[in-house]
């Protein structure tokens, strides 16, 4: 692979070493714990704002309330990412607040319920937080509560009726999340028969929704009838679920809609306009987000060279497409440290972007792969930047201008991003897969 040069333009930020990287983290995290909340059980809570669908269609109310316990979107995530930071710091307190977190939130899911299982807010999600954490601290307890978890929610995907299945297709709660944590998951041995039963159930699911035509294959989104590029609900991550699924074997997935889903992929890109339509918009613009636009789609091809047989060529140029969209808005927008900072939808996905590359199959060239070591921690030393003493942070986060401690929109996201960056620490942002 051809060595990524960051802009030419006189960088307006220095690049921090991975330990001033990881100290920023560090500062950010202890801010997220000292905005934990006690609820009336005792139990530690954060609060967020969210869109307040009941105050009207356009979606600009906000109302603040406490986080879900989700992975992505809630109190799991929140403890991966003070789980991180108390390793990388031998920080006691923020390892004892994660662990108070997990096993309240470990607590809280003693039974499977509908709608409740996925890999962004359910237990599937949770379950892979309680591994990843009882890694960080030594804690072998959470990771066998954690298998529980996910040994309950992969048994009703299998044997549940079709009202536990999540009803569309996306990456994020969707059968492609539920899919690719199914294949994913850490469980205990007698769990293992229901994983091969509830991947065909999922993947026949996805078949069955999908629209296949000329243009490839395509699945509408929760909300609607459109259909959209991108890796949380477009075909992107939809097709990385289903190849990951031929790959371990599972029957009913089928590398002709594989394929299919690529081809609406490459539909939807503009050479003219050098990136992805966000084809949620009646007028659509290029997509800049990890959600929804070229950091995803890359990290997506990343991730498809690591898996199986694939077309490494495609995946790579699939790769460069996005690396050269994100690039081409650089030139147009200078380094701002109150930019959004988000992995969904701001600048911790472009390093995501980057380090994706120096992951993927294809990077073969040592001096290639620190290159793109160096360009994400460029764009995390932009984020750092924005981070005061306190760990007050002068970025955006959330949505709609509101404030969010979770992993997609929030601070812990950047919290494990920066991280990311001082030293070896699997990502969250990249959907949870077995790769060699």
């Amino acid at each position: 692979m051809t060595a990524v040069q960051l802009d030419s333009r006189t960088p307006a930020t220095a690049v921090r070493s991975p330990a001033e990287l990881g100290a920023a983290a560090v500062t950010l995290a202890r801010r997220l714990a000292a905005d934990v909340v006690v609820d009336g059980r005792g139990a530690p809570q954060w609060m967020g704002d969210e869109i307040d669908l009941a105050a009207g269609a356009d979606g600009s109310a906000l109302r603040t309330g406490s986080v879900d316990d989700g992975l992505l979107t809630g109190r799991a995530g929140i403890a991966l990412a003070l789980a991180a930071a108390a390793r990388h710091a031998g920080d006691e307190s923020l390892a004892q607040l994660a662990q108070a977190t997990l096993a309240d939130v470990l607590d809280s899911r003693r039974t499977v319920r509908r709608g409740q299982l996925g890999w962004q807010s359910g237990d599937l999600g949770i379950a892979i937080a309680a591994e990843r954490i009882a890694d960080l601290l030594g804690r072998p307890d959470l990771a066998g509560r954690g298998r529980g978890l996910a040994a309950r929610a992969v048994a009703a995907l299998a044997t549940a009726d079709d009202s536990w299945l999540p009803g569309y297709a996306d990456l994020l709660d969707g059968a492609a999340g539920h899919l690719l944590a199914v294949l994913a998951a850490a469980l205990p041995l007698s769990a293992e028969p229901h994983r091969a039963a509830a991947a065909e159930r999922l993947v026949c699911d996805l078949r069955n929704r999908a629209v296949v035509d000329v243009c490839g294959a395509r699945w509408p989104m929760a909300d609607g009838d459109r259909a959209v590029t991108g890796l949380a609900h477009g075909s992107s991550g939809i097709g990385l679920a289903l190849l990951a699924a031929h790959a371990a074997g599972i029957s009913a997935a089928d590398r002709t809609l594989t394929d299919a889903a690529w081809t609406w992929e490459d539909a939807g890109y503009g050479a003219e306009d050098g990136g992805w339509y966000d084809l949620r918009l009646d007028e659509p613009m290029i997509g800049l987000a990890w959600c929804h636009g070229a950091p995803g789609i890359g990290i997506a091809a990343a991730l498809r060279s690591r898996i199986g047989e694939v077309d490494r060529a495609g995946t790579e140029e699939t790769y460069l497409r996005a690396l050269c969209s994100i690039e081409r808005a650089r030139r147009e927008l200078p380094d701002d440290p109150g930019d959004d900072a988000t992995l969904c939808h701001g600048r911790s996905g472009v390093v995501e972007l980057h380090l994706a590359g120096a992951e993927a199959a294809w990077s073969t060239d040592a001096a290639a792969r620190e290159e793109h070591r160096r360009a994400a921690r460029y764009e995390a030393s932009v984020i750092a930047s924005g981070i005061e003493a306190d760990g007050t942070a002068r970025w955006r986060h959330g949505v709609r201008e509101g404030r969010s401690p979770a992993v997609l929109d929030g601070t812990a996201g950047v919290v494990l991003t920066l991280l990311r960056c001082a030293g070896p620490l699997a990502s969250v942002a990249h959907p949870p897969l077995r790769l060699r």
